[in-house]
């Protein structure tokens, strides 16, 4: 396989997870969906967008980043290749 990550970004309700879960399937590859984990600044922004908005940025850029740094490593025998349904610095 000519590349071991494969990234599929768009708009919400684009189709993003529908298209990375074929290509997966068809690459025999490794699925990672963009995990909404339990964010500390979530509460905070949605009560001051103003004062939070760079911090839960920058928390959710660290989760993905983690995530897929993760599956990189984690590569095998089972599957060479990760697709995902986000860009890491969105």
């Amino acid at each position: 396989m000519l590349y071991s990550y494969v990234a599929i970004e768009g708009n919400i309700g684009a189709g993003k997870t529908t298209l990375a879960t074929k290509f997966s399937e068809k690459l025999n590859a490794k699925l990672v969906l963009e995990e909404f984990a339990e964010n500390p600044f979530l509460p905070k922004f949605y009560k001051e967008p103003d004062k939070y908005s760079f911090q839960l940025e920058l928390s959710f850029l660290a989760e993905r980043y983690q995530q897929i740094l993760k599956e990189l490593a984690n590569r095998n025998l089972f599957y060479q290749v990760v697709v995902s349904d986000y860009i890491i610095h969105k």
